[in-house]
């Protein structure tokens, strides 16, 4: 016979079950900020262009260079995001609460 037993209720094993989820809230919470701002920021220079007074040559410019320490940057959210536990299921529905929240 097999048996079954529950887990225990120490604070380690309560913090690793609660740990994921809140991280990622978090991160689902960040990164709808981010998305957020960013079309702000978009809105508001297309206003600027529009109205005259920056030029799209001012604005590509700075998007341009930041593509190209594009790979610099890749590689430091790949490190980053190693720190998160993005295989875990809770982490994965505290991401999508975060954001859709």
């Amino acid at each position: 016979m097999v048996s079954i037993l529950p887990p225990d209720a120490s604070v380690t094993f309560i913090l690793a079950l609660l740990i994921p989820p809140v991280l990622g809230f978090l991160v689902g919470t960040i990164i709808k900020k981010a998305i957020a701002l960013g079309a702000a920021i978009a809105i508001l220079l297309l206003i600027l262009i529009f109205v005259g007074v920056l030029t799209p040559s001012q604005v590509i410019q700075p998007v341009v260079s930041l593509f190209r320490s594009g790979p610099a940057l890749a590689a430091k959210a790949t490190q980053i995001a190693g720190y998160l536990p993005y295989s875990s299921v809770t982490f994965l529905i505290g991401l999508a609460v975060g954001f859709f929240r």
